[in-house]
């Protein structure tokens, strides 16, 4: 009887064991899920999505205002580009000359009727200014490209400070008036030399060997 009980151990343990490992396996892949689960994040709802979108709309919007100059021919704070110079810094001030006058897309539109009032008002104040021989017949006031750019046309008398002489100093007009009324560039020019007038940067000006005859 002894012998039958000493020989029935052995199945009972392992039957035990069995048991045992199928009580575990549910506990081992339980453990396993509930361990895989946090790695997963939930999907986002709509007010946890972050809205990205004006942002880059802005972003877009001021890269597009922040249009690069070209390369300035000639470092400030020089001001004239000569015949005699290079062609490669002449071809440089060209281009210079061309974004001085380009309106970005946060200039004020051109407004032609103020062009025209400044214009009248600066008439005789660059006629006072002219010391050349022959300004009856070449001295004039001209509104380009739709006020964009007011020409000082002058038989003597222009260099890098007319511009500034003529409309800051005599009309008594600041630069920032003539930029809120679309207005980018003034522009003296006489029988040696013409001279462009940045009025977004005041300390921006550009003359070149320009002589005109009419």
């Amino acid at each position: 009887m002894a012998s039958r009980a000493c020989a029935a151990l052995p199945l009972i343990l392992l039957a035990s064991a069995a048991c045992d490992n199928k009580q575990e396996a549910p506990s081992q892949a339980a453990s396993a899920s509930a361990s895989a689960a946090p790695s997963e994040s939930p999907a986002p709802t709509a007010s946890a999505i972050p809205t990205t979108a004006p942002v880059e709309a802005g972003a877009a919007a001021a890269s597009a205002s922040a249009i690069p100059k070209p390369e300035r021919p000639i470092p400030r704070p020089q001001t004239t580009v000569g015949s005699g110079m290079p062609i490669e810094v002449q071809q440089k001030a060209i281009s210079y000359m061309a974004a001085m006058r380009a309106p970005h897309p946060d200039d004020a539109n051109a407004d032609p009727t103020y062009a025209g009032e400044l214009a009248n008002k600066l008439k005789p104040i660059v006629l006072s200014i002219d010391n050349g021989a022959d300004k009856a017949r070449l001295n004039r006031v001209e509104v380009v490209a739709s006020g964009r750019q007011i020409d000082l046309l002058m038989a003597g008398g222009c260099d890098d400070k007319t511009p500034t002489r003529a409309v800051v100093q005599r009309a008594g007009v600041p630069f920032a008036q003539l930029v809120s009324h679309g207005v980018l560039v003034v522009r003296c020019n006489d029988a040696r030399i013409q001279c462009l007038q940045s009025t977004r940067d005041p300390d921006d000006v550009l003359c070149t060997t320009a002589p005109r005859h009419k």
